[in-house]
């Protein structure tokens, strides 16, 4: 029982939640045609979809774009998945605020207050031994960073579409 309560709590912790968040808009900001920031609502679906695991383990390399990740749900006939992440995404609104609140207290992120854009620090400095990143947060680093590389592709109104989130 102990593993599970662990696994929950690393999962709902806004400290992850604000390393993906801040990965994700990494992503999106360095794949973005003009490098522009992604608008806040899109951190929103982002946490909806990396703090599950089952719609999490398809993200990788190997898919070319949004549209394909999309598309693995739907030969796999997987629906009901790629229709929670509207339902998660109200669900997670606590968390992805905490988590965003968070990663700005700490300069990670930049919400600008006239657009909703959010801006990310670049940071190049490795941490220091024993602050490193643990290999599965780095997998889940990674993820998120594609995640935000295949929203840069669209606008935010085309990935809410394709994913089947309603604002």
């Amino acid at each position: 029982m102990g593993a599970i309560v662990e696994e929950v709590h690393i999962w709902n912790s806004p400290s992850v939640g604000a390393f993906l968040l801040w990965r994700f808009t990494q992503g999106y900001i360095d794949n973005h045609d003009e490098a522009e920031p992604p608008l806040g609502l899109l951190h929103f679906i982002a946490a909806a979809i990396l703090t599950s695991p089952s719609l999490c383990e398809t993200i990788s390399n190997q898919r070319a774009n949004l549209q394909s990740y999309v598309r693995g749900f739907e030969d796999k006939k997987l629906f009901d998945q790629l229709l929670s992440i509207h339902e998660r995404t109200s669900q997670k609104r606590v968390f992805t605020l905490e988590s965003l609140d968070l990663a700005t207290s700490q300069g990670l992120l930049l919400i600008n207050p006239d657009t909703g854009k959010v801006h990310c620090k670049n940071i190049d400095k490795k941490p220091r031994k024993g602050n490193a990143v643990k290999p599965s947060m780095k997998r889940l680093g990674e993820k998120a960073e594609i995640l935000g590389n295949w929203f840069a592709e669209h606008d935010v109104f085309t990935t809410a579409r394709y994913l089947k989130v309603v604002f």
